[in-house]
């Protein structure tokens, strides 16, 4: 137990800062990242699997994903307009540019929900980490071709998510 706990700090000592921002990136808050790093390791401090898992850093990267797309569907259901969202776009932008960057992303962000887990992992390693192909497949413990079929899929349900998510909000703010 010790010496999985030792490899965990070692881990998130290496990868801490980059798990960080892709939970900010993926909650739009960095309050909520900061929590969710803490039931990150928690989370994985009591896990019993751990010993058994072959790449440590592929694990904690998904279940950092998993944590963050949890929290986006408990966010949703208790409220569906927050304006608490951080803003990472710069200052300079006009407040409308803002907004719709900010609007776009939560449409990307709650279509990436509606993925299927695998489906999820690739389009967030490749777009939203900005991964290449190969360390995609190295990460995830699949070929480069397997990744880049799996990317293409994921990108096209997302396009075709937000699409009718986007027809679905012009259409309700039409009535």
């Amino acid at each position: 137990m010790q010496n999985s706990v030792e490899k965990l700090l070692a881990l998130l000592e290496k990868q801490g800062p980059g798990l960080h921002a892709l939970l900010t990136r993926l909650t739009l808050r960095e309050d909520v990242a900061e929590d969710l790093m803490q039931e990150l390791f928690i989370k994985l401090a009591g896990s019993k699997r751990l010993n058994q898992v072959d790449n440590l850093g592929a694990y904690v990267r998904t279940t950092a994903i998993n944590l963050a797309f949890d929290w986006r569907r408990r966010e949703s259901r208790l409220s569906t307009c927050s304006d608490e969202y951080v803003d990472a776009v710069s200052e300079e932008k006009a407040a409308l540019t803002r907004l719709i960057d900010n609007e776009q992303l939560q449409i990307v962000l709650e279509a990436a929900e509606q993925l299927n887990d695998l489906q999820r992992q690739v389009f967030v390693m490749r777009h939203i980490e900005q991964y290449s192909f190969e360390q995609v497949a190295q990460s995830l413990g699949k070929t480069p071709h397997h990744v880049r079929a799996l990317a293409s899929r994921a990108l096209s349900r997302v396009r075709d998510i937000c699409s009718k998510i986007q027809v679905r909000t012009t259409s309700e703010g039409e009535n």
